[in-house]
């Protein structure tokens, strides 16, 4: 039982050693700049990574870039309420609200689009699509074999009378 406990934490520690999360760093430049820092929590590079500046609001992209190998980048301040994102692939996103200009963030006029029930985007992966075709031909073939099954053993029953 011990050896079953220890092989259990093991594989159970080996799996913390490969997560990491994105740590992002926002600096004011004081001159309607800001410098981005982007670097993983073990000390990793996150070159590569895309850096996306979007309107709070509207969810329009207003900055696309990736991170460079320095991990720094410098860039203007919007005038708009923005979300810094940085996006390593996979749907792993890592969010932080964007730092105001000297002047303050101008105030938006536009509204929010209402959604509506027409408006409903659907997303599924090939994945879970081919998982739930599986699920139903393993429910057919099962009860095809029941039935199938039913009926030798009735026929049995039938013969022995």
């Amino acid at each position: 039982m011990k050896i079953y406990l220890k092989i259990i934490t093991l594989i159970l520690l080996g799996l913390n050693l490969y997560a990491h999360e994105l740590d992002i760093k926002v600096k004011d430049n004081n001159d309607n700049t800001m410098t981005i820092t982007a670097l993983f929590n073990t000390g990793e590079s996150a070159a590569g990574v895309l850096l996306k500046l979007e309107d709070k609001l509207t969810k329009e992209i207003l900055y696309e870039q990736r991170i460079p190998s320095n991990n720094k980048l410098v860039i203007d301040i919007p005038k708009i309420a923005y979300l810094i994102v940085l996006d390593e692939g996979d749907d792993d996103i890592t969010i932080k609200e964007g730092i105001p200009p000297k002047e303050g963030f101008q105030e938006q006029n536009s509204k929010k689009k209402e959604k509506k029930r027409t408006d409903a985007q659907f997303s599924t992966s090939k994945a879970i699509t081919i998982s739930i075709a599986i699920a139903f031909l393993l429910l057919f073939a099962t009860i095809f074999i029941s039935i199938r099954n039913t009926n030798k053993l009735m026929k049995m029953l039938n013969n022995k009378r």
